[in-house]
């Protein structure tokens, strides 16, 4: 398996640039869908990771352990921006910052123990639900 930085270096030598410029436009757009319609970028980069950069990984959940990284920054600086124009729910805020926390820890300490198609499974019917969910509400 070639690492991530690998292809970066790829592509920075022009034997990628296509597969670099795409994925930036890519990530571009997943920190817009994440910002202005508060989800789906963490569900775009996972598909392109899984769709361009799958050998850079070992399986799927390296891939979804590194769209995690990778929103962390866009979404601090999204929360200081709503902040800023107090569109932050300080109150909604306090009560699902900790509990969102623990799971995140929990939801890390068992993903090495979760096979790989179920996964893909539940993230799959996750996409299929919050779709729908966002047509009917």
């Amino acid at each position: 398996n070639r690492t991530l930085n690998a292809i970066v270096c790829e592509a920075q030598t022009g034997k990628g640039l296509a597969k670099c410029i795409l994925s930036a436009f890519i990530a571009i757009l997943s920190g817009f869908c994440n910002a202005a319609i508060g989800a789906g970028g963490g569900i775009v980069l996972t598909f392109i990771l899984a769709a361009f950069f799958a050998d850079a990984f070992e399986d799927r959940r390296a891939i979804l352990a590194t769209t995690q990284a990778a929103m962390i920054p866009g979404c601090a600086l999204s929360c200081l921006i709503y902040s800023a124009r107090g569109m932050l729910g300080v109150s909604g805020f306090s009560l699902l910052a900790i509990p969102a926390v623990i799971g995140g820890l929990i939801g890390s300490m068992i993903l090495p123990r979760i096979k790989v198609g179920w996964i893909k499974t539940v993230f799959a019917l996750l996409v299929i639900w919050s779709g729908y969910r966002m047509i009917t509400t």
